[in-house]
């Protein structure tokens, strides 16, 4: 036998061992504690949110309430309680900016930038426009009324407890009756 078969000889072997050790350190790592982590998981649907556990788990601020009123009358209650709401926060030109801001982001597309409810998205609602923010209906309501709407939503309008925190709806309520109260 040659120097070269010995070399190729050796080749292969080494080959095979590899091969061997490869295929041997796989099967070894499919016992290790890893293999377990999709099966050991938390089992939590998406649609599941965790809760409080009583009224009293979660500090409030700012007149919200939790949880929210479930019939028409009790949002009606709630909103007449949210009616002793004060605003917060002054009226000034740094938060009258602020709720301009934020009504051209969230407001507007529904509302229109006069607030008449000609905006590009309240014009496609089917079964009436949205509420015009000049009209006595909403600039005779106290800012906690409108705060409440703003946190609860009504009828078509959604909730934006969620999108704007407490101090940016006073904002908006601020530029709300400012903007669209004197005309």
């Amino acid at each position: 036998m040659g120097r070269r078969a010995t070399h190729r000889i050796k080749q292969l072997t080494y080959r095979r061992f590899s091969l061997v050790l490869l295929f041997g350190l796989t099967v070894l790592s499919w016992g290790f504690p890893w293999d377990q982590d999709m099966v050991d998981q938390a089992p939590i649907k998406a649609q599941e949110a965790p809760t409080p556990s009583d009224t009293g788990a979660v500090p409030i601020n700012g007149g919200e309430t939790v949880p929210a009123p479930v019939t028409e009358e009790g949002m009606f209650a709630a909103k007449e309680a949210a009616a002793a709401l004060s605003n917060p926060i002054p009226v000034t030109p740094e938060s009258l900016q602020i709720g301009a801001d934020l009504y051209e982001i969230n407001c507007r597309v529904c509302h229109g930038k006069g607030g008449e409810g000609d905006g590009l998205v309240g014009l496609k609602f089917a079964t009436k426009a949205p509420v015009n923010l000049n009209e006595a209906y909403t600039q005779d309501q106290t800012d906690g009324e409108i705060f409440f709407t703003l946190t609860r939503g009504r009828g078509l309008m959604p909730l934006y407890r969620d999108a704007l925190n407490a101090d940016e709806r006073w904002h908006v309520i601020n530029y709300l009756k400012t903007e669209f109260g004197e005309q």
